[in-house]
């Protein structure tokens, strides 16, 4: 198991780091309105690139390639050399279709955007949020898919970098009786 990804699992699910940092998710509850889960979702990556010691940014860019501008939802940065050490997307996630698509072009993000940081980082994080238990995206297929792409992306800086490793984070919420989303539990899959 590779260190970093380890870590990241024991702050999230062996400690009170979310309900210290966001007790919103927990505690309070919150609604699904617009995109405000995306938005604590992204804080809670970032704060926690913050608590393991790193420079976390949220919408970091990656440097510019042929194509489409690509920002990562939270990049860690070393603060000794200021490399990107993880990138990280926080996507919704129902099951549909329509929602594994979306999720498979966030993977897509996160491998292109690996190739334009020249593959320093060491670790993907794909972190998807559902109301119940959905069904689990076939994470092998959408790495099969999105490597034909993300080497004809890669090509056009004249080098191809295979991350690794993949983190792929699920957090599970439950409705409660007024209505609000409360965390309930977190599944996590690695590999590449």
């Amino acid at each position: 198991m590779n260190e970093l990804a380890q870590q990241i699992r024991q702050t999230l699910e062996a400690t009170d780091f979310i309900d210290r940092a966001f007790p919103a998710l927990r505690q309070w509850g919150l609604r699904d309105e617009d995109v405000f889960v995306h938005s604590l979702g992204c804080s809670l990556w970032n704060s926690l690139g913050h608590e393991a010691g790193y420079m976390a940014v949220v919408e970091a860019p990656a440097p510019f390639a042929v194509g489409n501008d690509i920002r990562s939802d939270s990049v860690w940065f070393r603060r000794e050399t200021g490399d990107p050490a993880v990138l990280i997307e926080f996507e919704r996630y129902d099951g549909s279709h329509r929602a594994k698509d979306k999720l498979e072009g966030k993977l897509a993000n996160l491998r292109t955007a690996h190739a334009r940081w020249d593959g320093k980082p060491d670790l993907l994080v794909l972190s998807a949020w559902s109301v119940g238990v959905v069904s689990a995206p076939d994470i092998s297929t959408m790495l099969a898919r999105t490597s034909a792409t993300v080497k004809s992306v890669a090509d056009t800086r004249g080098a191809y970098t295979a991350c690794q490793l993949l983190l792929f984070y699920r957090f599970i919420f439950h409705k409660d009786r007024s209505g609000l989303l409360k965390l309930e539990r977190l599944a996590s899959w690695e590999g590449l």
